[in-house]
Parts: C-alpha cells; structure tokens; sequence
C-alpha cells in the first residue's frame, strides 16, 4: 500500500512540474534546434544553414547539414560512420534526409512552438530493433511531433521540450515508439542540458531508457561546441562531442 501511495506522490509531482513549465510567465522563444540528441520545435531562418560534427564512443562520426528554405521549414542530410578513429574495421550507416516543419509558435501571452519532423536518432539494443550493442551507437531514422514551451526561472530564459518519436528506417516497430523530455538552463554563453529518452510505453523497458545531460558553449553568434554525456542502466557510458557552425547565404 505504501509503494502504491509513493508511486501515486509522485506522478502527482511530476504532473505539477508539467504545469508550472508550460503554465510559466511570457517569454520570447529563441530555442537551439536539438537538446543533446533529441529535436526542439525550433527552426532555422529562411537561407540559413546549419552544419555540425560529432564524435561518439569507439571514433564515430555524425555529419548534419541543415538548409532553410522558409522561417518554419528546413530540409538537410545526416551521415554516420562508426570507427572512423580506430584500428576497428569502418562501418558506414544507412545515410538519412532530415527535416522540421514548425506548425505554430503560439501566441504572444502563450508561446508554444510545435513542430512535425524526420530524424537521426540512436538505436536502442533491444531485440526489437536488433540485437546490436550500445557502444556501437547505429543510427536509424523516423518522423517525429515535438512541442517547446519557452519558460522563465531564476532571472533566466529556458525552454522545456517534450516529445514522441518512431524509429522507421532502417528498422520499423511500433513497440519502440518513445516519449522524450529535455530542458535547457542558458546563463549567458554557457547551456547546462538534462535528457531523458527512450521511455517506451512499457513498464518494463524502464531499464532501456537514457538521462542524459550536456553543457553547450557558444563561442560566438555562429559557432558553439557541445559536451554531453549520455548514459543508462547496464550501459556503458556514451560521450559525444559536437561542434556547430550556423551561417547564412
């Protein structure tokens, strides 16, 4: 009976902080497009173009580049190779488009981006997608609806993302449909990030799901570097490293 109450305590903790973060004082939205690895309702100007690089466990390479062809839509191209580093044998994912259509940004007493997309995201290595490790971090692509509600605490802007995910290519499964849930904390040129991914709608896949955690540095209006750490219970810790360039024609 305890555990019950506990249980009930805190999903009625939980659902208040949900309310204080998209219930908060008006701000306005000025979101990066991902939080460690999983998209924000955020998109790129129109002529814009995003272009970043990272480096995961055991010498992975990821490669994104980003084009806006209108203030809520851009299209782009992904590419992982595993063991670019290494004297491990390269191993070439299947390459992906990518892309974000933002459907509102809310109203001016209420922001409240919400945006439709297709993406990169990491495998889990659960036997429904494959029986594949971790550390190997193989990449697969799906749609996904995400929504951003621009928040403000302690003096600072921040923004809170939640969002639903399926993996479509190059495996499909309904049963790894997932929610995520990520926060950033901006104070000044330095982002801490907090993560949780990988929650199925099966209790028990509780063990598969991630927190990740992330600190973002931007060197200038253009260029920023990422570290972030991504870990999970009977995972081996992943650390991924990005650097991101955002110019304009």
């Amino acid at each position: 009976m305890r555990r019950s109450l506990n249980k009930a305590a805190r999903l009625r903790h939980f659902f208040v902080l949900l309310c204080i973060l998209f219930f908060s004082p008006v701000v306005k939205a000025a979101p990066q497009l991902d939080v460690v690895d999983t998209p924000t309702a955020a998109t790129l100007g129109k002529a814009n173009f995003d272009i970043s690089l990272w480096g995961y466990n055991n010498g992975g390479l990821f490669t994104r580049a980003i084009l806006g062809i209108h203030d809520n839509i851009f299209l782009g191209v992904a590419f992982d190779v595993q063991h670019v580093i290494g004297s491990d044998p390269v191993v070439f994912n299947v390459p992906g488009v990518i892309a974000r259509i933002k459907l509102t940004d809310g109203w001016d007493n209420f922001p409240l981006l919400v945006a439709f997309g297709y993406d990169a995201f990491y495998a889990n290595d659960s036997a429904t997608i494959s029986p594949v490790s971790w550390t190997t971090m193989r990449m697969v692509y799906g749609p996904y609806l995400v929504v951003t509600k621009p928040v403000f605490l302690m003096e600072h802007e921040q923004h809170f993302n939640m969002g639903l995910r399926v993996p479509a290519q190059p495996s499909f499964n309904t049963q790894d449909t997932s929610l995520f849930l990520s926060f950033d904390f901006p104070f000044g040129q330095f982002i801490p990030m907090l993560e949780l991914e990988r929650i199925f709608f099966n209790s028990a896949r509780l063990n598969e799901m991630l927190v990740n955690v992330g600190l973002r540095f931007e060197l200038s209006e253009d260029l920023a570097v990422e570290l972030n750490l991504l870990f999970g219970m009977n995972k081996e810790f992943s650390r991924i490293i990005t650097f991101e360039y955002v110019g304009a024609f």
